[in-house]
């Protein structure tokens, strides 16, 4: 089973209300940090929050564990990304993967 990722870069003048979508072939319960950092269909260096409800309240989690189960909102990932750099000096995002880039 595939999963689609949803994600906006502000710098980007992207917006929550017009996300771009892209998809993993696994299991969204079984998604971990690594895989998005490896599927991440655009060149460069990123950081990525999450968005999660907490206490009843939406808020974006910094999450940081490599292996740990993604935060999910309304049964989701959604994602705010923030370029680190253009260029992809550690290898941790992957350019081959823009065939599995959606703009919804």
């Amino acid at each position: 089973m595939s999963s689609f990722i949803y994600y906006f870069i502000p710098e980007d003048k992207d917006s929550i209300e017009k996300m771009n979508i892209f998809m993993i072939p696994k299991d969204y319960k079984n998604l971990r940090l690594n895989d998005i950092k490896e599927n991440f269909p655009l060149p460069g260096n990123y950081y990525f929050r999450f968005k999660f409800e907490f206490n009843g309240k939406d808020v974006w989690i910094d999450f940081n564990n490599p292996n740990g189960t993604l935060p999910k909102y309304d049964g989701k990932i959604i994602m705010k990304v923030q370029r680190i750099a253009w260029e992809n000096n550690n290898n941790n995002n992957s350019n081959e993967n823009n065939e599995n880039l959606f703009n919804l």
